[in-house]
């Protein structure tokens, strides 16, 4: 098992698991299950609803029921169903995008991320997770890309690079990159800091060298998809945890101590077969 630290419930900018509770775990278990409800409502494959919401993620639709209603019935079901089950873990989205500066809808385009490209993004990592898991856990080579945004604090880390990128060295006991490297580390996963790789790049090395890589992404949940995007491009298995909220100075006006569930992480490296 791993070992319990710190655990509290965090808001993000524009999001937070914790929804309005405690615990992450409701966040995990909702998504879950309305994934299982669309797939079943709409009798798509995981694949086929993979497809659909890439698609429409895509452009930043509004959440205007009367409009979608009219011009796209079968999106309006979609969007009704994630509302009533999601809105409650998004609840700074509109708040944040009128504080969005206007050159930022040339120079980080990520941050105009709308409500309901953030309740497709959230069916997307779950329905990715699902796909990859398993040929995840068979590659020959695994890494993790951890955010530096989860480290405990901001300064005195004695992370190092090495020739993939910067490795925690275990400095602080509280600090998540620290339990987050010394389980993955145990699963044979090598995890990094990601800071400075050219993940392309770095991508058709590993695979060179070791003849199959999987990876992980940690991050917040705009930047977990975009990066699972990358490597499904790459043809690469990829999974991944989003952070519990969006708390670094690219979202806010600092940096704020942020966490992931762990126990979350632990289900998902568990072989589904």
């Amino acid at each position: 098992m791993i070992a319990v630290i710190k655990y509290t419930p965090v808001i993000g900018k524009t999001y937070t698991l914790f929804g309005d509770g405690e615990s992450t775990r409701e966040f995990f278990n909702t998504v879950s299950t309305l994934t299982d409800t669309i797939l079943n409502h709409f009798f798509w494959t995981p694949s086929e609803f993979l497809a659909y919401i890439q698609l429409k993620s895509k452009k930043r639709i509004k959440l205007d029921p009367d409009w979608l209603k009219t011009s796209n019935p079968k999106f309006y079901d979609l969007i009704e169903i994630l509302h009533k089950g999601l809105s409650v873990f998004t609840p700074g989205v509109e708040d944040h995008l009128k504080s969005v500066p206007v050159y930022k809808f040339v120079t980080d385009r990520g941050l105009l991320t709308n409500r309901i490209q953030y309740y497709l993004f959230l069916m997307e990592f779950e329905l990715v997770n699902r796909l990859n898991k398993e040929d995840f856990m068979t590659s020959n080579y695994k890494i993790a890309l951890l955010p530096y945004c989860l480290r405990e604090t901001q300064s005195h880390c004695k992370a190092e690079t090495d020739a993939v990128d910067y490795v925690c060295k275990g400095c602080r006991k509280n600090c998540y990159i620290n339990t987050v490297s010394s389980h993955l580390r145990k699963q044979n996963i090598l995890p990094y800091i990601w800071r400075q790789s050219r993940l392309k790049t770095l991508f058709k090395e590993l695979i060179k060298k070791h003849g199959s890589l999987g990876v992980m992404g940690i991050a917040c949940i705009v930047e977990l998809v975009m990066g699972m995007r990358l490597c499904m491009k790459s043809r690469i298995p990829v999974i991944g945890i989003p952070l519990n909220a969006n708390r670094c100075i690219r979202w806010t006006d600092g940096f704020y101590e942020n966490s992931i569930d762990m126990a979350q992480l632990e289900s998902l490296l568990i072989h589904s077969s």
